[in-house]
């Protein structure tokens, strides 16, 4: 989606404030120097053992280096989480909607579950599945299983035999931990990065050889390379600051949300809202003011009724708010 609507602006010279890509606005002050700096890697072939890259990861989470994975965007670890699975998977519904594409790619059953931890758990016990994937904090809805509640779902997986994949995308906007699980992280999202594709992440038990047995040579560009090994040292000292900083302006939209009509809620840089509009008629308003938003009714379990907007910075945040307050105006 985010590709396909931002070339047709690009191919028109039109600017437009992005509150449809859920990226931190808060980047690193010196990320395109960093970028530019790297630019002459893409001259050569990266090496493909990867190891000052696996040093990087290690050094930053603790991992092993045995179950250390990394690809062209987390994406890419995502599709091979599908492929270890025969029959069929639990999804926690609404959710990324690219878990359920690959599924029925690799032909797989799908049983939907709604995002409450006491209907996950007896629903693990009881039904034992095959695989189950949790996107923890989730997108679009925002909401967030804490630590206690998930390592007692990953016990309940062990029990039963279940492979979990969490999707932490954007575990960098609440407080990162560690469970045994397939666990996928990204640079994109709190770099805000997504055309230099790093996704990185945990395999548990022998998944890490096996994907690093199976992937492309050179998965991981020169440049992402180097961006990935300047910052991922630095990225807990950086991601405090980033959530501070979207936190006191996700806690400003909020109340103003309200005290127009919307209801919404989040717990990373985004937040879902729903109000008595057409989520399609509030997009063409902002877009004709060039603002991008993104409907949510491709979502299951959601509706014409619900948008998602990014968290920027408070001017920016400002001229969609006040956008948002005229047109409840002009509709009420």
């Amino acid at each position: 989606m985010h590709g396909d609507i931002f070339e047709i602006y690009l191919s028109k010279g039109t600017k437009v404030l992005d509150f449809a890509s859920n990226l931190n606005p808060f980047k690193p002050r010196d990320l395109k120097e960093k970028i530019i700096a790297s630019v002459d890697s893409s001259f050569f072939y990266p090496h493909n053992d990867y190891n000052t890259l696996i040093d990087a990861i290690t050094s930053s989470t603790g991992w092993g280096r045995e179950n250390v994975v990394f690809g062209n965007g987390s994406i890419e670890l995502i599709e091979f989480f599908f492929r270890t699975i025969k029959k069929e998977v639990a999804i926690v519904q609404p959710t990324f909607t690219e878990y359920e594409r690959f599924a029925r790619i690799f032909g797989l059953k799908t049983v939907n579950l709604r995002w409450d931890v006491d209907e996950i758990i007896p629903f693990l016990k009881e039904k034992k599945p095959e695989a189950l994937v949790i996107c923890n904090p989730n997108n679009p809805t925002g909401e967030y299983i804490r630590e206690h509640e998930m390592l007692e779902i990953s016990e309940c997986c062990e029990v039963s035999k279940t492979k979990l994949m969490v999707d932490q995308a954007f575990m960098d906007f609440v407080k990162p931990y560690d469970i045994n699980a397939f666990q996928i992280r990204s640079l994109t999202k709190i770099l805000g990065i997504p055309g230099l594709r790093f996704g990185y992440g945990f395999f548990p038990d022998d998944y890490g050889k096996l994907f690093h047995e199976s992937r492309m040579p050179w998965n991981v560009n020169g440049i992402a390379k180097a961006v990935a090994e300047e910052y991922l040292p630095r990225l807990r000292a950086f991601s405090r600051y980033a959530r501070r900083r979207i936190s006191e302006e996700r806690v400003h939209m909020e109340r103003r949300l309200r005290s127009f009509g919307f209801s919404s809620s989040g717990k990373a840089n985004f937040l879902l809202c729903h109000g008595s509009y057409s989520a399609s008629d509030v997009f063409r308003f902002l877009e004709q003011k060039g603002i991008i938003i993104r409907e949510c009714s491709d979502f299951r379990g959601l509706t014409d009724n619900h948008f998602r907007i990014a968290v920027r910075k408070r001017n920016e945040n400002r001229i969609l708010l006040k956008s948002l307050e005229v047109f409840v105006q002009e509709n009420p």
